[in-house]
C-alpha cells in the first residue's frame, strides 16, 4: 500500500435542510503513541455529528497500537485497522486514502483531540458548497507546553516567491478561500482527491515536512476551492512530542540531514504550482532572505548575535537542500520530457 494570491470572500450561513447529507470518516494516521490515539478517539466520541467511521493507519511493527486499538472500549462507531508497512506519513496517508468508502475524509494527527462541533461544521462546508474540495480550521496548541496565542487574520498563503504563510493555529476572522491547509487539521471530499495522492518525491523517515503543503496545492490545482474556517477547532498537544522538529529557527540542529529534508520538501511541493520565473525568484529570496527556520543570507546575519556558528550551519544546510532539490527535481523533469 502502499492563486498565490486569493480573494477573500465570506461563506453564506445554511440550515441543515439546505444540506445534502453526506457520509464522513476520520483517518487517523499514528506510530507508536497510543497513550495520543487514546486522548483522540475519545474526543470523537463526544462530536455531535460522529463519524461513519474511523481509519487508523499504524505499522505494522507498531505492536503497542495495533494491541491497544484491539482491546479498546468500542466507541460508537465503526474502526478499522489499516496496516502500512512503508515508513513515513505520505506512505500511511497513502494507504488511509485507498481505504476509504466515505464521501469526506477528516485527517487529524494522533496527538489532537477536536472540539464536539469539529466534524459537523466540516460536514456543513463540503454539503452546502459542491466546490469545496477541501475544509481546515484551527489547531489550537494544548498541553503544557503551549504558550499565550497571538491570533492573525492572514492564514494559509503561498506568496509569489514561494513563501507560504501558516498560522493556522492562530487564524481568526470569517471562512475563506486559502492556498494551503495544515496536516493536524484538514478534511478532503472524496472526489477531489480520487485521482490523487501524497507525493512519494518528499524525503522524510516520520513527519516528512511539506507533505500537507504539497497536497493542498495539488487539490487546488485540480480545480477545488479550499477553504480555511477558524471554529473548525481541535486541540493540538504537539509540544508533548519526544521527535525533534526543525521548524523553529532557534532550535539547534542535531540532524543535518533531517532538516535538509524540510527544504528540499518545501521546494517538492510548491514545483509543480508554480512558473519558471517564480522559480528563480523563489531561489534568489531564499539565498538572500530566508526564513525564521530556513536562512538565507539575511536571516544568518540577524540572528548571528545570538547563535554565532549555529547561524552559518543553519544558512548552509538551507542552501545545500536548496541546491540538491533544484538540481535533483530539474534532472528529472528533464529526463521525463526526453522521454516523451
Amino acid at each position: 500500500m502502499d492563486a498565490s494570491s486569493i480573494e477573500e470572500s465570506s461563506i453564506s450561513p445554511h440550515t441543515k435542510s439546505d444540506r445534502h447529507v453526506l457520509s464522513a470518516c476520520v483517518l487517523l494516521c499514528t506510530y507508536r503513541r497510543p497513550i495520543d490515539v487514546e486522548r483522540c478517539i475519545r474526543a470523537l466520541a463526544l462530536q455531535t455529528r460522529l463519524p461513519d467511521e474511523l481509519l487508523v493507519v499504524v505499522r505494522d511493527e507498531d505492536v503497542a497500537t495495533q494491541t491497544f486499538v484491539a482491546r479498546m472500549q468500542p466507541p460508537p462507531f465503526p474502526v478499522r485497522i489499516i496496516m502500512v508497512h512503508t515508513a513515513g506519513l505520505v506512505a500511511a496517508r497513502n494507504a488511509g486514502l485507498d481505504a476509504v468508502r466515505s464521501d469526506i475524509i477528516a485527517m487529524i494527527d494522533d496527538d489532537t483531540a477536536p472540539l464536539p462541533e469539529w466534524l459537523d461544521r466540516i460536514c456543513t462546508h463540503f454539503e452546502t458548497d459542491s466546490t469545496v474540495g477541501a475544509v481546515g480550521g484551527r489547531d489550537r496548541p494544548a498541553g503544557p507546553h503551549a504558550g499565550a496565542e497571538v491570533r492573525q487574520p492572514t492564514v494559509g498563503i503561498l506568496q509569489i516567491h514561494g513563501r507560504y504563510i501558516g498560522n493556522h493555529h492562530c487564524g481568526i476572522g470569517p471562512p475563506r478561500p486559502v492556498d494551503l491547509l495544515k496536516g493536524a487539521n484538514m478534511s478532503y471530499r472524496a472526489a477531489a482527491v480520487a485521482s490523487l495522492r501524497f507525493d512519494k518525491r518528499l524525503l522524510g523517515r516520520g513527519a516528512q515536512p511539506c507533505e500537507d503543503l504539497a497536497f493542498s496545492l495539488a487539490v487546488r490545482g485540480a480545480g477545488w476551492k479550499l477553504i480555511y474556517d477558524p471554529e473548525v477547532v481541535l486541540d493540538h498537544y504537539e509540544g508533548d512530542r519526544e521527535e525533534l522538529r526543525h521548524y523553529a529557527g532557534m532550535m539547534p540542529i542535531k540532524d543535518g540531514d533531517a532538516f535538509g529534508e524540510m527544504t528540499y520538501n518545501w521546494v517538492v511541493a510548491i514545483w509543480d504550482h508554480i512558473s519558471v520565473p517564480r522559480h528563480v525568484l523563489h531561489i534568489i529570496w531564499q539565498v538572500l532572505v530566508g526564513t525564521r527556520a530556513r536562512f538565507g543570507l539575511l536571516q544568518a546575519l540577524r540572528f548571528l548575535p545570538a547563535l554565532k556558528g549555529a547561524s552559518w550551519q543553519r544558512f548552509w544546510y538551507t542552501q545545500k537542500a536548496l541546491f540538491r532539490a533544484y538540481v535533483h527535481l530539474g534532472l528529472r523533469r528533464g529526463t521525463e520530457r526526453k522521454s516523451v
